[in-house]
């Protein structure tokens, strides 16, 4: 703290020029650079002289230190000019000396004794001298023979010491460690000193508040502190005349930067370059690397660290301050500092350091000629660990810089390769060309087999089967030659891929039909059985839930990949397939959180292309439940996070998608002008376009062309049949024809093809089952549709299909109208118009002609009602009053609500009371206190 150096200083005002004299005395003020040493000196001397205390000042300098006597010197110039006569003059004094050199440097020792006692004879002598690490060893000879020999009580001696020393180490210590010499150790100021530094220079209590600030960047060194508040003073004249609010706080400027240069200069070419190899590393934790880095000894390097440590330069071998290691690197010259890069790249890549680290190195320097073996290794040994930890700019960058010095063409290959998997989860346009210039490779062999499963997948997305054919002739050739592998498991996982999406190419058939175990499970896995690969398990639970429907089995061991399995570049298409696997047995909710989920993770990552995968896939899951506007907004940020080119042959999804929602919700037009959009005719060979057909199906049949919807359906259906995908979980295609031939007037076919959709949509309840008892209702008399209609109404709402299930009360309700049940009729179409409305089924909601007044109190004002009675109903009998109108049972409002069928019917006789209706079908059509229809 300044207080104790206040006390410091009155210490050796009385060590020096007070009480009883007990011959010379020496005092040594040490501390590291910067700590105020020579502003203490000073002190010393300004007192001194101000006391008639005849003063000797010396500075001794690094670069003078090989000369002798240069200290001893600048000690003669202070003295009388009678007593400079007897100076020293090296050479000359020897070469007149008839008994050599010894002699004559015993010569000028006895005459600097004989001169100190002069001048104390006189009057109280004072030595100051200034950096005494540096002195010459000569000048230090006589000093000490001077102080010990001199008896005079008038001498007294103040040096100012560094931590470093010089050659003349043993010589200092001699000098330094008499009996009698008072030490004085300036320590960095501490938190409270920089506190009342503050106080006492800003004028201003709340400077104290960032005393801990300024502390932390500058470890209480003077000269950093003093940069600091200049850079201050400096932004404040530039600035407003009052100051904003936090200008207190320390920012590293310009003459902060200066500072801690002056810090690392004053300490010599060693300690400086020291600092260099420091800033250059990013640390000083390894002496011995570093060491070897700038080529100076462990033992130096050590001191070194240790000083800047204490100047607060450094804290913890790391710099307390960025912007100090900016000003050091660029310090160095631009010929000095790659060589340094490469210096250090090569001792952390023979130390086995992270890669990364070496290749921010190699990265800021280009590489020597020629380029080094290790180079491109280490390299690509970084691109991987950037890859890992989601940094892709400097994979990017690692692998562009090994593909510019690697002379070989096998590995130039899989560099290519490497950087389109890195970048394709994030831009899949920008590494389209790189694909496509690998294809030739890949499919010749020249690119190593596990860097071709990649570029397969993504030729597989561009529909260039044929190349993608040749790739994997080439895979399945080397992965039979190492059956069990990590490839043979990829190339397996290959194969169920393209069995569920990519079955109908003539180029592909002999690779999938090459195993037969490859395919969906005969047999059923017990609960705690461990899944194979989670790659083949998730691709085989896809294909077991496409090929044959819901399977319990497949949907745990999906669950099962998704709670084991980290999204990753290498595992992306596997979450992906086990989730699709969630999405297609109908298993929303758990569907929906793990989509939510991944959508979100990718979104921080930036990984648009996977962001767009999975948005597509919440889409999907939207459009099966019935939650139309959900869909559309997930489809087009689908297409916004990857353009329509990005996709590929399998745009069919989220176009597909979109088509099918604006169809149910009556947006014909916007339908129209998706399916007017060019799309690539490979999109029509898997599983993505029959999403497609399915959707242009349904648009067709929804604006009158119901021959050419058949067409579609038909087609779906054939295709299906053909890749063995004809399952309910994977379109229903057959409902679809069913419903087109109706409109046709073919009841018996539209029977025959519902009869079919339920025998294979099983005994389960399914949406599948829900929508296929609707399509059945309408084939049969008026007098069997109810029960029919009834049962889909209970499958549906059990499944969640609220799009199916505002259908199917609709047709409900139209089958009580027929039969002259107008009150149930008019219950049903509540129920379906608040169903329709929620899902943003807009146009079914047109067709059964809803009033545009919603609440119960606008439609009783209309019919004349007493508005006030419905303001006296409590939030209990509002809410059973909302369900009875919407056409629920007492037993299911019960069950809805968790309460006993006794106090549903309580409710509604005071309901009937307060609003003065007799019965349940007089409840106001529009009684809506928004219940929210749940499973």
């Amino acid at each position: 703290m300044l207080v104790e150096r206040d006390q410091e200083i009155a210490r050796l005002n009385r060590l020096l020029f007070e009480g009883a004299r007990e011959g010379s005395r020496l005092a040594v003020i040490s501390g590291a650079v910067t700590s105020g040493k020579t502003a203490l000196l000073h002190t010393m001397t300004d007192t001194a002289g101000g006391r008639g205390v005849r003063v000797l000042p010396a500075v001794a300098s690094a670069s003078e230190q090989k000369f002798p006597y240069a200290v001893l010197e600048q000690l003669y110039q202070g003295m009388p000019t009678h007593l400079q006569r007897s100076r020293p003059r090296p050479g000359l004094d020897a070469l007149r000396d008839p008994n050599g050199p010894d002699q004559a440097e015993l010569s000028l020792l006895q005459n600097f004794h004989r001169t100190l006692d002069e001048l104390t004879g006189d009057a109280p002598l004072l030595i100051a001298i200034d950096d005494v690490q540096f002195a010459d060893l000569p000048s230090l000879r006589c000093l000490a023979y001077g102080i010990r020999r001199c008896r005079s009580e008038a001498l007294s001696v103040v040096v100012s010491r560094g931590s470093l020393t010089g050659p003349a180490a043993t010589a200092l210590d001699e000098l330094l460690h008499e009996p009698k010499v008072c030490h004085v150790r300036l320590a960095p100021l501490t938190v409270a000193g920089v506190s009342t530094l503050l106080t006492e220079e800003l004028g201003t209590a709340e400077a104290g508040r960032h005393a801990a600030a300024y502390h932390e960047l500058t470890g209480g060194n003077l000269l950093l502190l003093r940069g600091l508040l200049d850079d201050r003073f400096s932004r404040l004249t530039r600035g407003p005349l009052d100051p904003a609010p936090g200008t207190d706080a320390p920012v590293a400027g310009e003459l902060f930067r200066q500072a801690a240069l002056s810090c690392v200069y004053r300490g010599g070419p060693a300690h400086r370059r020291v600092a260099h190899g420091v800033a250059l590393l990013g640390d000083a934790t390894s002496v011995p690397l570093l060491s070897r880095l700038i080529e100076v000894e462990e033992r130096l390097v050590r001191q070194s660290v240790a000083l800047l440590t204490e100047v607060g330069i450094l804290h913890g071998g790391r710099f307390r301050s960025d912007a100090v290691r900016t000003v050091l690197l660029d310090d160095l010259e631009l010929h000095e500092l790659g060589p340094l890069h490469h210096r250090a790249a090569r001792l952390l890549y023979e130390e086995g350091a992270d890669p990364i680290d070496v290749a921010r190195h190699l990265l800021s320097h280009e590489a020597p000629e020629p380029v080094e073996e290790w180079i491109t290794q280490a390299l690509c040994d970084a691109a991987v660990h950037a890859i890992a930890a989601d940094r892709r700019e400097l994979a990017m960058n690692c692998l562009q810089m090994a593909d510019r010095y690697t002379t070989d063409e096998r590995e130039a290959l899989q560099l290519q390769a490497t950087m389109v998997q890195a970048m394709w989860p994030f831009n899949p346009l920008s590494q389209m060309r790189r694909l496509q210039s690998l294809a030739g490779p890949a499919g010749s062999g020249l690119l190593p087999a596990p860097e071709t499963i990649p570029v397969v997948i993504g030729l597989l997305g561009l529909g260039r089967m044929d190349e993608a054919a040749a790739a994997l002739e080439r895979v399945s050739r080397a992965a039979a030659e190492h059956p069990g592998t990590e490839l043979d498991t990829g190339l397996r996982a290959i194969r169920l891929a393209l069995s569920s999406t990519y079955p109908d190419h003539p180029e592909l058939r002999p690779f999938l039909d090459q195993e037969e175990d490859d395919g969906p499970w005969d047999v059923p896995l017990s609960p705690d059985q461990t899944p194979e690969s989670p790659h083949l398990t998730a691709f085989r639970a896809l294909l077991t839930v496409l090929s044959r429907g819901v399977d319990e089995r497949a949907v745990r061991a999906a669950e099962r990949v998704l709670e084991t399995v980290r999204l990753s570049d290498r595992t992306m298409l596997t979450v992906h397939a086990a989730l699709q696997t969630l999405v297609y047995a109908d298993r929303h909710a758990t569907a929906t959180t793990w989509c939510d989920r991944l959508i979100e993770e990718t979104s921080e990552r930036g990984a648009k292309a996977l962001l767009a995968y999975f948005c597509v896939l919440r889409a999907q899951i939207a459009l099966r439940v019935g939650r139309l506007r959900d869909t559309v907004r997930y489809a087009e940020r689908a297409l916004e996070e990857l353009p329509a080119r990005g996709w590929g042959v399998t745009v069919g999804m989220p176009l597909g998608m979109l088509i099918n929602a604006h169809t149910a919700m009556g947006n014909h037009d916007a339908a129209a002008e998706l399916l007017a959009r060019p799309v690539p005719d490979e999109m029509y060979r898997n599983r993505f376009g029959l999403h497609y057909l399915y959707a242009r199906a349904r648009h067709q049949l929804a604006t009158g062309r119901q021959h050419a919807a058949l067409t579609d359906f038909r087609a779906c259906g054939e295709k299906m049949a053909d890749w063995g995908l004809d399952s309910p979980a994977t379109l229903t295609w057959r409902l679809g024809a069913a419903e087109t031939w109706l409109t046709l007037g073919g009841q018996e076919r539209a029977a025959r093809l519902a009869e079919e959709q339920l025998e294979l949509a099983g005994e389960s309840s399914s949406r599948t089952r829900g929508a296929a008892l609707r399509i059945l209702a309408a084939t049969r008399p008026r007098h069997e549709r109810i029960a029919l209609l009834q049962q889909a109404v209970g499958v549906l709402q059990a499944s969640g299909g609220w799009y199916e299930m505002a259908r199917a009360l609709a047709d409900l309700a139209e089958a009580h109208k027929q039969l002259g049940d107008l009150d149930t009729s008019r219950l049903m179409t509540r129920r379906a118009l608040r169903l329709a409305d929620s899902c943003g089924a807009d146009e079914l909601s047109r067709s059964l002609q809803r009033t545009p007044a919603r609440s119960a109190l606008s439609e009783a004002a209309r019919a004349g009602e007493d508005t006030a009675a419905f303001s006296e109903l409590s939030d209990a009998e509002s809410r059973v009053a909302a369900l009875a109108a919407s056409g629920y049972t007492n037993r299911e409002i019960a069950a809805k609500l968790f309460i006993t069928i006794s106090t549903v019917e309580q409710h509604l006789t005071r309901v009937y009371r307060k609003i003065n209706i007799s019965q349940r079908r007089e409840l106001p059509a529009s009684l809506d206190f928004d219940v929210a229809y749940t499973a």
